[in-house]
């Protein structure tokens, strides 16, 4: 008994570690977290985590998704949290006896824009009178409504679904992500169906007419907050002046695309009080999945809208606030059971 407490103290904090990994990616350097779980198995499902607008790669792990390397343990997933490009943008404000200062803030993004509006540039994503986001140095002549960065995101997260696929067994994959990040695996699934079998999008509605469908078959959740201002599942106008398209719209394009032939309704009490629509019977035995939780807002289920804005030790380099731990996996549990149980 002795042998086996001391064992356990030895590799317990492998469990929720992660390694760092960095690449060369169309000239820069890039960098992606890896987390490896401690069981051994024949095949392993691979997921890619995507973190929101001023996210980080270790906030989502250990704030955005309550902990997600412990779900990945107890179902024995490889995940990778990629690092969105980053920057710091100053504005002006005042100290306490209001003299005008100038600081700077983190802010990072994923490039789902570039692609969406790439032969649509005529759509009107935001109002005038819009919220307009700091630009990012990699951004040239973009106007007020472009708010990400402007570098091939797609091509280095599939880089790193290929580079894992290669390194170890992978059965399926899967890409999630928030808001941002959600916006980015829609876009994902919808380049790359032969790369990934499923995606989750948390509050992640795409731009208003601009919300893409993969010309082939794959599984899809996508989940928005009633309470979301930000990116709102049923308005297409948002807090912030920019145009979203509602959920029913995207769930109704991929389920007409797709061929399903039946769909499900559902209330759910728990975990969350939510209302679910399951389009099934579609082409490959794919699923897509609308669900609106009624008590809840801009956030992962079961995590507050303020989490996940921090980094952890792994990347120190990046001057943000320290995460925090916590523990809370429900929310990942009621999404990926079903989208793996599909």
């Amino acid at each position: 008994m002795k042998l086996f407490f001391y064992i356990f103290l030895i590799f317990a904090p492998l469990i929720n570690s992660m390694e760092r990994i960095t690449i060369s990616h169309a000239g820069e350097e890039r960098s992606y977290l890896l987390f490896i779980p401690t069981v051994q198995k024949e095949s392993y499902k691979l997921v890619i985590g995507l973190h929101g607008f001023s996210g980080s790669a270790s906030g989502f792990e250990k704030e955005t998704t309550g902990g997600f390397n412990l779900y990945a343990e107890e179902q024995g997933l490889i995940v990778a949290y990629p690092q969105g490009k980053y920057f710091y943008p100053s504005y002006q404000t005042t100290d306490p006896k209001g003299s005008p200062i100038t600081q700077t803030a983190y802010s990072s993004s994923w490039n789902h824009l570039g692609p969406l509006i790439a032969n649509n540039k005529k759509v009107k994503m935001c109002a005038d009178s819009s919220q307009s986001a700091p630009p990012f140095p990699s951004c040239k002549n973009q106007d007020s409504c472009y708010w990400t960065s402007c570098v091939d995101d797609s091509d280095f997260i599939k880089t790193i679904a290929l580079k894992i696929q290669k390194e170890f067994s992978i059965g399926k994959s899967y890409v999630m992500g928030l808001s941002n990040g959600g916006m980015m695996a829609q876009l994902i699934g919808c380049q790359y169906p032969d790369i990934f079998d499923g995606v989750i999008n948390v509050v992640g509605m795409q731009p208003h007419k601009l919300s893409c469908v993969p010309e082939k078959p794959i599984s899809l959740i996508i989940y928005g907050g009633l309470l979301d201002k930000s990116v709102p599942p049923i308005s297409i106008n948002s807090s912030g002046g920019y145009f979203y398209e509602p959920i029913k719209n995207t769930v109704s394009e991929w389920s007409s695309k797709f061929n399903c032939k039946d769909t499900q309704n559902s209330k759910i009490t728990t975990p969350f009080v939510s209302s679910e629509t399951l389009f099934y019977n579609c082409d490959n035995d794919v699923t897509i999945t609308a669900i609106i939780n009624a008590k809840a807002g801009h956030a992962w289920p079961g995590i507050t809208p303020n989490e996940g804005y921090c980094r952890s030790n792994i990347q120190s380099e990046i001057i943000y606030s320290e995460c925090k731990e916590i523990k809370k996996i429900s929310g990942s549990r009621y999404l990926l059971n079903r989208l793996f149980a599909n």
